[in-house]
């Protein structure tokens, strides 16, 4: 999320109005995140939250749209999509698809909050959420696949973009890129693809809403496993106790099949690796200002990756139990 292309008010009146909103409260852009530009809306006493998305095709904001409505049948505790007064999933604005989403209660967790009871929880909804894969019928490749990982480490070539500390991961990047391309096969089906601590509200321990569903795709669970493990259960280092709640959880909703335990490994590599080189081409080659985009420090996933290498196959299965 950022605000690559401000709305004027006349704008956002306008697309309230497709939505069925006719007086427009008030609006507040959100500055957060790094992918689409983003506002809350007041609007008929209710809140919403407008998200316009930045360079994605139809057919994306589609298998999107479809996603939720699968989820919200299954009663799956995903946001709500609104639709048009007409029905659509989505509205022009600005040339892009402005799709409106319902409030959804609850707060975010801070990293210190993050215990084994809330890694648990979303191992449980992760479970959860693969289970209800096989009843989902639609395909989208994932939009963050080793293709584009590829061309965000070309674009740092040859010297970091002239950054000494991107500089020194660079021959890292360049080894876990040639590593990747032998990622295992492992069962796939529908990933949510980006479920950060940020996308996840709580209401009493509980989870009340899984945000955020624009990376959604089929891929293997392990990817989704993979970003899991290193957005719930790392502060300044693994937690064991941390990542084996949340496996923990997993499996009281579905059975860790052994092809997935075993890709484990490598698609928790292939994700530090993701998040790494996508966090320096989004935050630290950026060309918005702080008001317009909330940076984020892309050497925190350089660690996780630096820690993953480091402990090796046998040192992954012994900090997670798998």
């Amino acid at each position: 999320m950022a605000l690559y292309t401000p709305l004027s008010p006349e704008q956002l009146s306008q697309v309230a109005g497709r939505y069925g909103l006719a007086h427009l409260d008030k609006a507040v852009a959100e500055p957060k995140g790094s992918v689409n530009t983003n506002y809350h809306l007041w609007a008929n006493g209710e809140r919403f939250f407008l998200r316009l998305n930045e360079g994605k095709t139809d057919a994306e904001v589609s298998f999107e749209a479809r996603v939720l409505r699968y989820l919200e049948e299954a009663r799956f505790p995903a946001v709500r999509l609104v639709v048009s007064q007409d029905g659509a999933s989505w509205v022009e604005a600005a040339g892009r698809q402005a799709m409106l989403f319902a409030f959804a209660p609850g707060e975010e967790l801070r990293r210190e909050q993050v215990d084994e009871a809330s890694c648990r929880r979303m191992g449980e909804q992760f479970g959860r959420l693969h289970d209800l894969a096989s009843g989902f019928e639609g395909e989208r490749r994932n939009p963050y696949a080793r293709e584009r990982v590829a061309g965000w480490v070309a674009e740092l070539e040859p010297d970091g973009d002239g950054d000494p500390e991107v500089a020194a991961v660079l021959p890292v990047l360049r080894d876990e890129l040639e590593r990747s391309a032998g990622l295992p096969g492992a069962p796939r089906g529908l990933v949510h693809g980006d479920l950060f601590l940020d996308n996840v509200h709580w209401i009493a321990g509980r989870v009340s809403a899984v945000l955020d569903w624009e990376m959604c795709c089929v891929d293997a669970f392990a990817y989704d496993l993979g970003v899991a493990v290193n957005a719930w259960c790392y502060d300044q280092r693994f937690r064991p106790e941390l990542c084996r709640a949340l496996l923990e959880g997993y499996r009281s909703k579905r059975k860790l099949d052994d092809d997935t335990r075993a890709a484990l490994y490598p698609y928790a590599r292939y994700t530090a690796l993701r998040y790494t080189a996508s966090r320096i081409h989004a935050f630290h080659r950026a060309e918005l200002g702080s008001d317009r985009l909330a940076w984020k420090d892309w050497r925190r996933y350089r660690d996780r990756l630096a820690a993953l290498r480091d402990m090796g196959e046998a040192g992954f299965r012994q900090l997670t139990g798998a």
